[in-house]
């Protein structure tokens, strides 16, 4: 199972969107778990082996976290699509994509 982080500026867009992911993450057999945080309490799942942090497009100013994150995992930010319309099927497609092209480098 892969262990994916979803950071937002207060936790609750992040929140929204692991509840709308979790229908089709059930339906694609998606071998993932969607953790909901904001950027004050992230340090505290880092510890969970985390794979893959996702940021909010609107949270990606905060240049001094993401530059710690990047050097120990691997950081993208949610694609607008799936972002400003709470797509949850788009950002577990997004993220099983995210995990297959790893396999193929």
């Amino acid at each position: 199972m892969k262990n994916v982080m979803l950071i937002c500026e207060d936790g609750i867009s992040s929140n929204f969107l692991v509840k709308s992911a979790k229908l089709f993450i059930e339906t694609y057999h998606a071998d993932i778990h969607l953790i909901p945080s904001d950027f004050e309490n992230a340090n505290k799942y880092f510890d969970e082996g985390i794979d893959l942090v996702l940021i909010a497009p609107q949270a990606v100013y905060h240049e001094k976290e993401l530059s710690l994150l990047k050097n120990r995992i691997k950081v993208l930010t949610i694609p607008d699509d799936v972002y400003g319309w709470a797509n949850g099927e788009k950002l577990v497609k997004f993220i099983v994509a995210q995990f297959k092209s790893a396999k193929a480098v």
